[in-house]
């Protein structure tokens, strides 16, 4: 071998050499940019899911005070309110919610109180009467001392939407009238967009939220309000580490990825969370978990004013 095969022997090496780590490196970089692109997808589907959320809440909301506010000015209920009629009271709220209900496809309960804020009536059993309610419903409190209508989610035996409209006779309080809404409908109009909801309410609150207290426990920290969800999903955040949830965030845990933000009752103090997993087959893993703990307003609570 002469010497000009020898260096052309050497260049020939290199060059392999030399071919082999750009395409190394080619790969490395296209395989970096797509998961980088992959992961901001996530993300970006991640907040639009929350966002949606937050706005179907706030609807869901609105139509609850809407049907309280239409209720405590109707003067068919009034003249039956006013009348101690508690049977024409029932039969009449009873028939305006069969009648959303097939128009709407909206399930609202409805409880009525007296100037006391004991029960006077409730649509979904008419043998309570006289149940003391203040002790542990602060809405209710809120609405007889501002005299202005108020929704929010707040916990009573359950944990849910409550939309409290006051009684009012030349300005004084004669009582409230309380529309009450679940979250199936929620978690339905999601379910529809490929989401899948869970409520958790810190179980500090079961004391007072006594409905729930079968619910599955989650890190023995959070009950899981919600009846019906995703199983796949919920095998998946039940196993996943939520002591160190913001007030606004996302995580991923055994190939879901999730959302949520905090829900805080009237005083600020944070009651539970929505959490929002993204139905995907082959999510992409997020490198960390994001978390906030900074919040514009308490968002679950409005008040007409």
């Amino acid at each position: 071998m002469n010497i000009f095969e020898t260096i052309t022997g050497k260049i020939d090496k290199i060059v392999l050499i030399f071919a082999v780590v750009v395409l190394t490196a080619s790969f490395y970089f296209v395989y970096t940019l797509s998961h980088s692109y992959a992961q901001k997808e996530t993300v970006h589907s991640l907040e639009n899911a929350l966002l949606l959320t937050r706005n179907m809440l706030d609807e869901e909301q609105q139509h609850a005070l809407s049907l309280s506010l239409l209720l405590s000015e109707d003067k068919t209920f009034l003249e039956a309110f006013y009348g101690d009629d508690r049977k024409k009271t029932f039969e009449i709220i009873r028939e305006k919610l069969a009648s959303l209900k097939k128009l709407q496809g909206y399930t609202f309960e409805v409880q009525v109180h007296d100037k006391n804020l004991h029960t006077f009536l409730r649509s979904w059993d008419f043998s309570i009467k006289g149940v003391p309610l203040a002790s542990f419903r602060e809405g209710l409190v809120l609405v007889k001392e501002r005299k202005k209508p108020l929704v929010s989610i707040e916990v009573g035996k359950r944990l849910n939407i409550k939309a409290i409209s006051p009684i009012l006779k030349q300005g004084k309080f004669q009582g409230s009238i309380e529309v009450i809404e679940g979250f199936a409908h929620l978690r339905e109009k999601l379910s529809e967009q490929g989401y899948a909801l869970f409520i958790l309410l810190d179980k500090e609150y079961l004391s007072v939220a006594t409905t729930l207290t079968k619910h599955p426990l989650l890190e023995n920290r959070f009950v899981l309000v919600n009846t019906h969800y995703d199983k796949n999903s919920y095998e998946s955040l039940k196993n996943a580490t939520l002591d160190q949830l913001g007030s606004y965030g996302y995580f991923t845990h055994s190939g879901y990825v999730f959302g949520y933000f905090d829900i805080r009752n009237f005083h600020g103090k944070r009651l539970g969370y929505f959490v929002i997993a993204l139905q995907k087959s082959a999510p992409v893993a997020l490198k960390a978990r994001y978390e906030s703990d900074v919040s514009a307003q308490n968002e679950s609570e409005v008040i007409i004013r």
